[in-house]
């Protein structure tokens, strides 16, 4: 039967719900048309629909409506299969806030046998749609239904080969050819752990999963099964424009959407509700339609637009059996007002020529936002292509440039798509005055834009930019524990360095007099030619953390960054120590009993695409050992690793996917000479090992407590001769840079001018595993041609990768390199010139001024060398190497002892001007 519903919708500027209900249920049900004023309603105009044998829903977006439009709405009901059954149609509309209204009263109709229709059997004899007592899977018995011996009216009735679900009740299984009943007893588990166990109905929530059937693990399934499946809600979370969000700006919360899916909807619809801030529960108020999910894979809008900003909670379970605690979700958005949008910078003060991270704050996915610095913060006399480089082109970054005001500056900007709820950029202080940089953001737009005009400023945030520069020369690189190492380095414009080590996000202070206090008579002064030096300090006595072998961070801070009281600068975090003055070098505690090797790049692995770890080492006399990996927010992971006869051992692709994003560290453990590891007790196994690391990670403890943990009930245990190694690396997002252009015949830094047929070496850094990734890099036209491409898949564990391309069929003027890796991007500009000048040029000038220095005896020949040489460096590079070597003896000569006073420099000249002329005569 088709049921056609028309509403009048009043307010065209508010959202439309439709919500119709069945009494009793219908078999099925389901919607035909949805049209506005006579035409079908576009898929984005939707915001819900679905029907089922319980009712039907329909919900609107205001953009298809109009004051006085008539939604039309028409869908398809089948009856239940008995006579005279009387089914009743209710419903309400709903367009916006508070507006319920009741839709056609109450509809009833009375089923027939079919048979008045003309008997040939198309609508009614076949029992397709009418009164012939077929039953089918999962329809509801009813009165009929319940003669039948061991049905009850309600019963849920579920045919052989069909699903059912942990939890549910009421289920009556039959087969609809015999209408033979089977109670759940009768079936048993075919195999696992359900294994001849019978079914049980209620069907418990631990119910084992899989296949029930009348023969249990005999062949075959004696003429009926069933298989039970954990019911599970896949997908549960609140969407903005098809995007799932988790904060939204409250004048943007009017067209949400509460989107679910679930594998259990064949059983059961899914039911939504939604908590304020307070915990009331306010679901009438903003779910526009029904709050009941038909279909999975469907939604029904949320309208937070009039709600106070705040938390909000959305809670889907099953809207009949399936509510249990291990199937309920719950989804939280925070709804803010657009003044709650910020913008804060990864660093207080920055050396000039450093790069800081900025990040947006509070906004709303998709949104873009304009970041801008005013140019009275540019250093002075830079030009256009410079300040165009203040913001980097970098992570959600879409566009940066400058605006110019009648010709002088006037800020340079960033347009930042939010991801999310955030935005990530980057500023390169190189062009920035050495002083405090204010850094704003402005009010959210749909496109990415360089015009503030009339944009509110909505947060605003200053760093310094400051000179100077500290180097730590020594200790790097390896050290062994317990040997006695020289601190020095230089540190422009600081009176006092202090000396810290890292593991995890903490850096503590070194004790560098070894007094056992960490106080400021632990810092070391800098003498006035900025250098700083203290000698033969035992580092594992200085540092508990280089105490162990592994891979740490070491690093001098300028002691007026730190905080006054010592309390409070024995510990540093990672973002206090980035903020200060500092510099960073990387050491390796090590000893030669137990080695092993963490396979990362440059120091870090790059997240989501390169979850892996490789570990190898040597383990002398060791048949298994431990790995095990602690994150700074207590993730761990564990596993053992068996010693090869030769005294290696080697794991692969060691999956870090369970740890978060920051410093994580890593350790290998060995029971060491007694075999066993700590005591022997709770931790005397490997697998033992394992499982309790794997354990503290699942509690509530941080990195730190974990792995001190780990050392007390292994190395530091009473009795233990265990040995371990540890190490530290980052889990970072993958990044990628070109650092180095420059012709292959002239090694150089930075980005160099390229001669039009030479070939140009480009270099780069990356933190990719080269077996997960490949750069390819290309050389393009300003207009975005590609003139060249090349790639490699080849580079060493400090992420330095290098490529080289041909320049032969190249034009001269400026062009682009861009390296890309799939998932980053870095670009540079190239100048491809006609000829590059060389050194030689240089040098055969120079020997013709040293030639003309010749004295009385070789003045006439060195001039004649050095005139000759000069002509030649300036013609040609390759003859300027026989002008270098002519014009330096010569000169060498005349300028000990033979040069007469007053002739050496005007000969000198003469041999200038006359290699100028024939430079230009060569030329013309």
């Amino acid at each position: 039967m088709t049921v056609t519903t028309q509403v009048t919708v009043d307010n065209g500027s508010a959202n439309f719900g439709l919500s119709e209900t069945f009494s009793p249920d219908f078999q099925d049900a389901s919607i035909d048309s949805i049209q506005v004023d006579g035409s079908a309603v576009s898929p984005t105009d939707l915001t819900g629909q679905g029907a089922d044998g319980t009712g039907a829903t329909v919900g609107l977006s205001s953009s298809a409506l109009s004051d006085g439009s008539t939604v039309t709405v028409e869908y398809t009901v089948t009856a239940l299969n008995q006579t005279n059954a009387t089914h009743t149609i209710s419903g309400t509309a709903t367009n916006g806030p508070n507006s319920e209204t009741s839709v056609g009263g109450e509809t009833e109709f009375t089923t027939t046998d079919g048979s008045g229709d003309g008997g040939d059997g198309s609508d009614g004899s076949d029992g397709s749609d009418g009164g012939d007592g077929a039953i089918e899977n999962r329809d509801v018995a009813d009165e009929t239904d319940a003669e039948i011996d061991g049905v009850s009216e309600g019963d849920v009735l579920v045919t052989s080969g069909n699903t059912v679900y942990q939890g549910e009740e009421g289920i009556t299984f039959i087969d609809p050819a015999t209408n033979e009943v089977y109670s759940a007893s009768q079936l048993s588990g075919t195999s696992g752990n359900r294994e001849g166990t019978p079914l049980q109905m209620p069907i418990p929530e631990n119910e084992d999963t899989g296949t029930y059937d009348l023969n249990g693990p005999e062949s075959g399934d004696g003429g009926f099964s069933t298989t039970v499946v954990e019911p599970r809600i896949t997908t549960s979370e609140v969407r903005l424009n098809g995007d799932d969000i988790d904060q939204v700006a409250s004048s943007r919360s009017g067209d949400l959407e509460i989107f679910a899916e679930w594998n259990f909807d064949d059983a059961e619809g899914l039911e939504v509700s939604v908590e304020d801030p307070s915990g009331s529960e306010i679901t009438g108020e903003v779910v526009q339609g029904s709050d009941v999910l038909t279909e999975s894979g469907t939604g029904v809008e949320l309208d937070l637009s009039t709600e106070d900003a705040g938390e909000y909670t959305v809670t889907f379970e099953g809207n009949d059996d399936l509510d249990q605690d291990d199937v309920v979700q719950e989804y939280t958005i925070e709804t803010t007002s657009q003044d709650s949008v910020s913008i804060d910078v990864a660093e207080d003060s920055v050396t000039q020529g450093d790069n800081v991270e900025y990040t947006v704050s509070g906004g709303t996915n998709n949104d873009f936002h304009t970041v801008t610095i005013d140019a009275n913060d540019f250093r002075d006399d830079i030009d256009e292509d410079t300040a165009e480089d203040i913001f980097r082109n970098v992570e959600d970054v879409q566009d940066t440039g400058v605006v110019s005001d009648n010709g002088d500056f006037d800020y340079a900007y960033a347009t930042v798509e939010i991801d999310g709820t955030t935005g990530v950029g980057s500023i390169n202080t190189g062009a920035l005055d050495d002083s405090s940089v204010e850094v704003e953001v402005y009010e959210a737009t749909d496109a990415s834009t360089p015009d503030v005009d009339g944009l509110e400023s909505l947060d605003d945030v200053s760093f310094d930019v400051e000179e100077g520069e500290i180097v730590l020369d020594s200790p790097t690189g390896t050290y062994t524990i317990g040997s006695e190492a020289d601190i020095n380095g230089t540190a422009a414009s600081a009176d006092e360095v202090a000396i810290y080590a890292r593991d995890n996000n903490e850096w503590e202070l070194l004790d560098v007099n070894d007094d056992g206090e960490l106080d400021e008579d632990d810092f070391i002064s800098v003498d006035s030619d900025d250098s700083f030096e203290e000698e033969d300090v035992n580092l594992r006595s200085a540092s508990n953390i280089l105490a162990f072998e592994g891979n740490y961070g070491i690093g001098a801070v300028d002691v007026a960054d730190l905080p006054d009281d010592a309390d409070e600068f024995d510990q540093l975090s990672n973002s206090d120590f980035s903020s200060a003055s500092s510099t960073r070098e990387t050491i390796t505690a090590q000893s030669g009993d137990l080695s092993a090797n963490f396979a990362t790049i440059n120091g870090q692995i790059a997240d989501e695409v390169d979850e892996d770890i490789d570990v190898n080492g040597t383990a002398t006399g060791q048949d298994t050992i431990v790995v095990a990996f602690v994150g700074e927010r207590g993730d761990t992971y564990a596993q053992e690793i068996t010693v090869d006869n030769d005294d290696t051992f080697e794991e692969e692709d060691i999956s870090l996917v369970d740890i978060s994003q920051g410093a994580v560290s890593g350790h290998v453990i060995s029971p060491s000479r007694d075999g066993q590891f700590g005591d022997g007790g709770d931790w005397g196994t490997a697998s033992e090992v394992v499982n309790e690391i794997q354990g503290l990670g699942q509690g509530s403890s941080t990195g730190d407590q974990i792995r001190s943990q780990i050392l007390a009930n292994t190395v530091d245990e009473t009795g233990s001769d265990d040995l371990i190694v540890s190490t530290t690396f980052r889990i970072n997002d993958p990044t990628l840079s070109v650092n180095n252009v420059y012709p292959e015949a002239a090694e150089a830094s930075g980005l160099n001018p390229v001669a039009t047929g030479e070939t140009v070496v480009v270099e780069g850094d990356t933190n990719r595993q080269p077996d997960n990734a490949a750069i390819t890099v290309e050389l393009l036209t300003q207009d975005e041609n590609s003139i060249q491409s090349v790639s490699t898949d080849t580079w060493g564990s400090n992420g330095q990768w290098s490529v080289t391309m041909d320049t032969s069929d190249v034009e001269t003027g400026t062009y682009i390199i861009e390296a890309d890796d799939g998932e980053s991007t870095d670009r540079v500009n190239v100048e491809i010139v006609e000829e590059r000048q060389t050194d030689d040029g240089e040098d055969g000038a120079d020997d013709g001024e040293d030639g003309a220095d010749d004295g009385a005896d070789d003045g006439e020949d060195g001039a004649d060398d050095g005139a000759d040489d000069g002509e030649d460096g300036a013609d040609d590079g390759a003859d300027g190497d026989d002008g270098a070597d002519n014009g330096t003896d010569d000169g060498g000569d005349g300028g000990t002892d033979d040069s007469t006073p007053g002739f050496g420099a005007l000969v000198a000249l003469v041999a200038l001007i006359a290699a100028a002329l024939l430079a230009t005569r060569r030329d013309n």
